[in-house]
């Protein structure tokens, strides 16, 4: 399979490349530097911003994927909740929309987009305590940039995984729970491991069996 990656070379994003190569898959990842990704068999990487639809149109160009997966996500100053963004305020939903774009143009099918719980539907299953935290500090424009993207690709006919994980943690746990009714139930400490969402966010790109969903995941 090959596979267009943007956002490849975040800390998620490394991970679900290093999973793809090691199932066998070809990939090419669009990437503002990219020296920021070890050379390796199977991957190509072509510069350029997920926000200019220019650099969107070679990449697909470059190699036309079979399936897109995107693990951007809007960068802020720290990992505080409370850190200004640093990034522009519709930063994914921009780039998803140059996504959404390309694929049709270019007869790509399938886009499976990293987001997280809250996002969507699943906002009001969230434990309050987290809704009041999102709420009250700088992590709600990025809440309401991934809203915007679910709306946009939803509309736009493509088939889609929107795959919202609970809080991310460096750990190695690999079980990964898929939640029913947008994360009923998931708990306030609920976490999932950066490398599980990775090798899940593969198994979806894989299989047609979370096609024009948006799956809430914990480990």
């Amino acid at each position: 399979m090959r596979v267009l990656m943007i956002g490849g070379s975040g800390r998620t994003g490394k991970l679900t490349i290093q999973e793809l190569l090691r199932r066998g898959h070809q990939v090419t990842a669009l990437v503002r530097k990219p020296s920021s990704l070890e050379k390796a068999p199977g991957l190509k990487c072509i510069q350029g911003t997920p926000t200019d639809l220019h650099d969107m149109r070679a990449a697909f160009e470059f190699d036309t994927p079979g399936v897109v997966i995107v693990t951007l996500n809007a960068p802020r100053a720290s990992d505080s909740p409370f850190a200004s963004p640093i990034s522009p305020p519709h930063l994914m939903a921009d780039c998803n929309a140059n996504v959404v774009t390309a694929m049709k143009e270019y007869g790509v099918r399938k886009v499976v987009i990293l987001q997280a719980f809250g996002v969507g539907e699943s906002w009001t299953e969230m434990p309050c305590l987290l809704r009041m935290l999102m709420e009250k500090s700088n992590m709600i424009y990025q809440y309401q940039d991934h809203n915007e993207t679910d709306r946009q690709v939803r509309a736009s006919g493509v088939d889609y995984v929107m795959v919202r994980p609970s809080r991310l943690v460096e750990t190695d746990a690999t079980n990964v729970k898929v939640w029913p009714k947008n994360g009923k139930g998931v708990s306030l400490m609920a976490s999932t491991s950066r490398v599980s969402v990775a090798r899940w966010l593969v198994d979806a790109a894989e299989s047609e069996r979370w096609d024009n969903t948006a799956p809430v995941i914990t480990n």
